[in-house]
């Protein structure tokens, strides 16, 4: 008698049909996780190659007048002008050395210009963050040149992400933000934003003794491709293992099965 008369194991037959089933969707899902990977990897080296390109282009000259938050993203900028300590703000949860703590965005009146650019100055502790704690940091008095690299607004996307709350005349302003959300931070300056805001890059004076103090300009250029080669590899593997598993496990009850059967 062979062995699929005898009951053997078949995997689209009887009470395995159902196993066979879970076997195949897993390992598609998998191999669907494996591509998802490769394709976050395919965009990740765009954005580094988009990210070298725009970086290494002669640095634009920022006057006030009209950015383009698509073609100017990302661009190297030096802008002069006159910081407006008193519309400062913080932005939340940032990090320094793995240490927490904010980093200091403060409004630059452009020279000859109506308008301002929100600058970046770096990162302070989080035990310095509040207004009356940072005011003992030194501050930019007068004409000052600033370069960096302009990023665009960060607004709110998705229900999960942390949200700002509304302002209103109980609630004229914020002084922590969770993001650059340029189109809300001009709710409460008076002037108007450019659209973009500028990363600042080193100390207004690069010495030694500014880069000790704070705040400290910390720019996130990240050309890393991240784990996402490894993880597609991982996610491919265990499709691999888990489809070839199944089947020596098959072949194996039905070599049993007809062992017994002889």
């Amino acid at each position: 008698m062979s062995p699929s008369s005898s009951g053997g194991a078949s995997p689209l037959r009887g009470r395995w049909l159902p196993v066979t089933i879970g076997v195949i969707l897993l390992t598609l899902l998998f191999l669907a996780l494996g591509f998802w990977q490769l394709n976050r990897l395919a965009q990740r080296r765009a954005a580094n190659a988009l990210l070298l390109a725009r970086i290494n282009l002669p640095p634009l000259s920022i006057d006030g007048s009209a950015l383009n938050p698509e073609a100017d993203n990302l661009r190297r900028a030096v802008v002069r002008g006159v910081f407006d300590h008193t519309e400062e703000m913080v932005l939340r949860n940032r990090t320094y050395n793995e240490l927490p703590g904010v980093h200091v965005l403060t409004p630059l009146r452009i020279a000859g210009s109506e308008a301002a650019i929100l600058v970046d100055r770096g990162w302070i502790p989080y035990e310095m963050s509040s207004p009356e704690q940072r005011a003992v940091f030194p501050r930019p008095e007068g004409q000052a040149e600033v370069r960096g690299i302009l990023r665009r607004a960060q607004p709110r996307i998705g229900s999960f992400s942390p949200a700002d709350p509304p302002l209103g005349p109980e609630r004229p302003r914020l002084d922590a933000w969770h993001r650059v959300d340029l189109s809300r931070i001009q709710e409460q300056i008076p002037y108007p934003l450019l659209p973009l805001y500028l990363e600042q890059e080193e100390p207004l004076a690069p010495t030694a003794e500014a880069a000790a103090r704070f705040p400290r300009p910390a720019p996130e250029v990240k050309l890393s491709e991240g784990s996402h080669l490894f993880y597609a590899i991982q996610w491919f593997s265990f499709a691999g293992i888990l489809s070839a598993g199944y089947s020596l496990l098959l072949r194996s009850i039905q070599a049993g099965a007809g062992r017994h059967m002889i």
